[in-house]
């Protein structure tokens, strides 16, 4: 490939010939020839006629929470027979990314078959996506006339949410799987909680047998276990915080972390779990099992950023449960609540069988007020609040958390509901 040189070269070639011709000027026209003889030389001790570079590099880790330093590794090999003098290294990162270690730009010399690698560190930089690349190799001749370039494209860093290590609340939605799980079932079967006794029969494990009761009758009698299923759950991120500037961020955050960390419960459990991203970036995963399953989920989350839907949060949450959910199953709603409009949603998707727990991380009273009009805007959203409050407890179970508190100790005030299942 020609450089940008090369073509300024040969048009200013072009030019004094074509001017030395047409004026008739052989000392204009003559003055080609050094640029001739640079051309000529560049030909014979520039590039090999062919050369063969193989790069790689490679993010370690490429998924992280976080907590941990970032390490890039970086290689390029000469393949070609000869010795490469010009070659250039490049690591293309986010501007957010400041290196500790290393340098994401090199000049070097490879001889046949050698290997030069790059080692970069950098500490890892808050929840999101970022695009680490594309890395380039580029070799030139001694005169910088031709080029020739290799690049590895680039690879994605994702950091996503810890999950907390949280205990549930009590959820009972009518719709059950016919897996064991942590849900009661409130039928006969497998589990840890008492449901009755009944008269002991031959096959009875032993170990079920409640010597004080049949002491009492005068024949053996049995405990009997109230069955655990599991249940197809869907969890709701409304990313609708348009609140206050200096609060959106950490308010918006706690409601990344209880998505995540309800997600890795549930599935814990053995329950089928979906998630639904609503706000300015959006996405849908189905619901799923298992441990790959947990970690699209915290993909999805990592990804999330604070805004106001296009579509409305009621409509998309009404529709995707009902393509996805089957009737009477589990919805987990994780929202601020400083959209009224949910009120109406919410309701029927409870008019229809779905258990519903709404989680509320509740906004943090800003430290100072810029002026009175921004305090008296912040008193009308606050109690435009507690008005959907009042009105979501009437459909649903609601779980206000506030700042400082932890998840789980707000998840076990959670009022017991006939409609709900154990998380």
């Amino acid at each position: 490939m020609f450089t940008r040189k090369v073509t300024l070269y040969f048009a200013l070639a072009a030019i004094l010939l074509v001017l030395g011709l047409f004026l008739e000027d052989w000392q204009l026209a003559s003055m080609v020839l050094p640029l001739a003889s640079l051309f000529f030389f560049a030909n014979f001790w520039g590039l090999p006629e062919k050369v063969d570079l193989e790069t790689s590099h490679r993010v370690d880790p490429a998924d992280s929470f976080g907590d941990e330093d970032i390490r890039v590794l970086v290689n390029v090999s000469n393949k070609t027979s000869a010795p490469l003098g010009n070659v250039e290294i490049e690591e293309y990162l986010p501007s957010i990314i400041k290196l500790e270690r290393g340098t994401s730009r090199a000049l070097t010399r490879l001889d046949a078959g050698e290997k030069a690698e790059l080692s970069l560190e950098f500490k890892s930089p808050i929840r999101g996506h970022y695009n680490i690349g594309p890395f380039v190799a580029r070799v030139r001749d001694p005169f910088g006339f031709y080029l020739v370039e290799k690049r590895s494209e680039a690879e994605v860093l994702s950091i996503m949410p810890r999950p907390e290590r949280i205990r549930g609340a009590e959820l009972r939605p009518r719709h059950l799987g016919p897996w064991p799980g942590m849900i009661h079932a409130r039928i006969r079967g497998p589990g840890t909680e008492f449901y009755s006794m009944r008269d002991y029969v031959s096959g009875d494990d032993p170990k079920r047998i409640n010597w004080k009761a049949s002491a009492k009758q005068g024949h053996l009698v049995i405990n009997e276990m109230e069955a655990e299923r599991v249940t197809d759950v869907m969890i709701v991120l409304d990313t609708d915080v348009s609140f206050y500037e200096s609060a959106e961020a950490e308010l918006f955050e706690r409601g990344v972390r209880a998505a995540a960390s309800m997600a890795s419960l549930l599935l814990k459990q053995g329950n089928r779990v979906g998630l639904i991203l609503q706000g300015e970036e959006r996405g849908v995963i189905q619901p799923r099992f298992g441990k790959r399953h947990e970690r699209n989920i915290l993909f999805l989350l990592a990804a999330a950023k604070p805004g106001r839907a296009m579509l409305s949060t009621s409509y998309v949450m009404t529709l995707l449960a009902h393509l996805m959910l089957p009737a009477m199953a589990q919805i987990v709603i994780i929202s601020p609540l400083l959209d009224s409009a949910l009120v109406g949603g919410i309701r029927g998707l409870a008019a229809t069988g779905y258990s519903i727990l709404v989680v509320s991380p509740s906004p943090r009273q800003p430290v100072k007020f810029e002026s009175e009009n921004e305090e008296i805007a912040y008193r009308v959203l606050m109690l435009e609040r507690s008005n959907t409050l009042l009105a979501l407890e009437k459909v649903c179970t609601v779980a206000q958390w506030p700042a400082g508190v932890p998840l789980s100790t707000v998840l076990r005030e959670v009022k017991r509901s006939r409609l709900m299942i154990r998380v």
